[in-house]
């Protein structure tokens, strides 16, 4: 990334990138407070990236050229039900296409817990199948099922793909936690 762009931001700009969307409903799909959307939402509109109408918020070319080189990497954002790779009640994760690993996985482990995560995992699409980013070992082996849901969640996963699976108790902290390491992943990629 030219410039360091905070979790939440990316996290906000990620979705309006998909659809425009209310305050209410982004802040909702965002687990946050409406009151720190309104402020995100200021300051991007001020910078020229974004239009705030009644009908909703958007992306200007400005944003959308501003912002395509990193999320062109992040390919999708899911929440997922697992069973044994579930570490805490909410588990979202992302797919993230062409992105260069810089750190051990415990890093940026610690990035997500410093975001309000409790645990996150990092795997890396293979020709051979799902592995752990830091052992290799395929996840299928020892959880078959969660292999599947993360299979069907994400079908168009490719060799080379990074998924990255953060845990929390609510929304909130899972989403901030993912999206800090999502930030630090992308500001390593070139």
């Amino acid at each position: 990334m030219q410039r360091q762009i905070d979790a939440i931001t990316l996290q906000l700009v990620f979705l309006l990138s998909r659809e425009r969307l209310g305050r209410r409903r982004l802040a909702r799909r965002a687990g946050l407070s409406e009151m720190t959307v309104r402020i995100q939402l200021e300051r991007l509109r001020d910078q020229g990236f974004l239009v705030l109408d009644k009908s909703g918020s958007a992306l200007t070319g400005a944003g959308k050229d501003r912002f395509a080189p990193i999320l062109d990497h992040v390919a999708d954002v899911q929440q997922l039900s697992l069973y044994s790779l579930a570490l805490n009640t909410i588990t979202v994760a992302a797919l993230l296409s062409h992105a260069e690993q810089q750190h051990p996985s415990w890093w940026y482990r610690d990035h997500a817990v410093r975001g309000g995560a409790s645990a996150m995992i990092l795997i890396r699409c293979c020709a051979d199948g799902l592995r752990f980013s830091h052992s290799k070992e395929q996840i299928g082996v020892d959880n078959p099922c969660d292999e599947q849901v993360i299979k069907d969640a994400f079908p168009f996963r490719r060799e080379g793909d990074l998924l990255l699976l953060v845990s929390a108790p609510d929304s909130k902290s899972a989403g901030l936690g993912l999206w800090r390491v999502i930030t630090e992943i992308l500001s390593e990629t070139p």
